[in-house]
């Protein structure tokens, strides 16, 4: 079917440029119910994101226009041309700033190396480590896990082709807590793209650990102000809050007025900050638009040293494309986990979202699970929120020696943000 595209739009008048994105998709699904496998299912699909482009001059403007359509199966070349003359059309209504496509100068492919099982039977293994951290009553109802294998090949009318496979498992997880009548459940999900089993085995516990800590959670007291300590998504999260207005997309719409140079961290007394992107792995080498991808440094010991993003909006800035990358990192820090939990704290376990607000000098959260150390006991705490100044929080917070790895973010495991009040 690629083929056929790609001698269509070749044929094509109407149109400037164009873009095939075909993603090849094969995954192992397997669902188990109250820790017995129910059902197994094996989904092979194979769809195409056709972009085409359309350059026209409006005003004495020059234009990029751009519009795309969806193909999950062939069809006769009657169709896909009535399909590019409609895309042509509505390209014609978008009033993009003129820019080009990525060029390319061969064909290229990288690939994953595939995981040591088979998709079925790591599977059933996986599904195993969790279900050997359980108990009679605290236990997974529900886990539903997918091996996937993805094949993304990109070919533009630039003489871009490129292939990728990757290669991941996910999990979706309810552990939950019966207390005899009254009975508890939280969601989990993971994102293998690694597999280590001790992650997994520790990642099974965890959840089940934070189960039990929701079915004993109480409504927080006599509290008013408190250090945070986020880990693992949040802190994630935390970061690409932090670097999101660096972006070539955000620099030219002016949704900061900080340039490269500038701090984001003033009168530090903590730990600085760097901050930086990669790709998710050696084999993810391309984005959707042709890039190669390379790591870039946005945020060093607190300062502002590059920005980041698409090819597009960096030719709007004049500047070279890093790539649209996936993956957040962090060198490690100077406190351990036992340095930061030495004095009353609030360790986070899940969050509904961390909020920030440069511009108004904000941060905060609304807490739906925690544990709150009093110096003397561990409470789990649940229903509340917290708040504070990002710019103090920034000047004071100590980063954890203890690293961790997950999908989207190689970094510290833990961040500890000081004197947040508790709502």
């Amino acid at each position: 079917m690629i083929k056929q595209l790609i001698k269509t739009l070749k044929e094509s008048t109407i149109i400037t440029d164009w873009m095939i994105n075909e993603v090849q998709t094969l995954a192992s699904q397997a669902f188990y119910v109250m820790q017995k496998l129910e059902t197994t299912r094996i989904v092979d699909t194979t769809e195409y994101q056709v972009t085409v482009y359309k350059r026209f001059v409006e005003g004495k403007v020059m234009y990029t226009g751009s519009s795309r359509f969806q193909l999950s199966h062939k069809l006769s070349k009657k169709e896909l041309e009535e399909k590019i003359e409609e895309a042509a059309y509505a390209a014609s209504f978008i009033k993009n700033k003129s820019y080009d496509l990525v060029t390319a100068e061969r064909k290229r492919s990288w690939t994953q190396t595939a995981f040591e099982l088979e998709p079925f039977a790591l599977l059933d293994k996986i599904a195993q480590i969790f279900f050997t951290q359980s108990q009679e009553n605290i236990r997974f109802n529900s886990l539903e896990l997918f091996h996937t294998t993805t094949i993304n090949h990109i070919v533009s009318s630039r003489n871009v082709d490129y292939k990728k496979t990757l290669h991941k498992v996910n999990v979706e997880a309810i552990p939950s807590y019966d207390g005899f009548g009254n009975k508890v459940e939280l969601y989990k999900y993971y994102t293998y793209n690694n597999i280590d089993f001790d992650v997994i085995k520790n990642d099974a516990s965890s959840a089940l650990e934070d189960v039990t800590t929701r079915f004993q959670a109480k409504a927080i007291k006599d509290v008013s102000k408190v250090d945070v300590i986020l880990k693992d998504e949040d802190l994630k999260n935390l970061f690409e809050n932090l670097i999101e207005d660096y972006s070539y997309d955000s620099i030219y719409r002016q949704n900061t007025d900080k340039v490269i140079g500038d701090s984001i961290q003033n009168d530090v007394t903590g730990e600085y900050l760097n901050i930086g992107l990669k790709p998710a792995s050696k084999a993810d080498a391309f984005d959707k638009d042709g890039v190669l991808l390379s790591q870039v440094k946005v945020i060093e010991k607190g300062i502002i040293s590059n920005y980041y993003g698409s090819n597009q909006f960096a030719q709007y800035l004049g500047m070279k494309p890093s790539g649209l990358l996936r993956t957040i990192t962090v060198p490690k820090g100077k406190s351990s986990y036992e340095q930061m939990t030495k004095k009353p704290y609030l360790e986070i376990i899940a969050l509904s979202g961390i909020q920030i607000d440069m511009y108004s000098n904000y941060i905060g959260g609304e807490v739906r699970l925690a544990i709150y150390f009093d110096g003397r006991f561990h409470l789990p705490v649940s229903g509340f929120s917290f708040s504070g100044h990002i710019d103090k929080s920034l000047s004071t917070l100590s980063l954890s020696k203890e690293m961790v790895s997950i999908d989207g973010y190689e970094g510290p495991k833990y961040i500890k943000l000081k004197d947040l009040e508790i709502i």
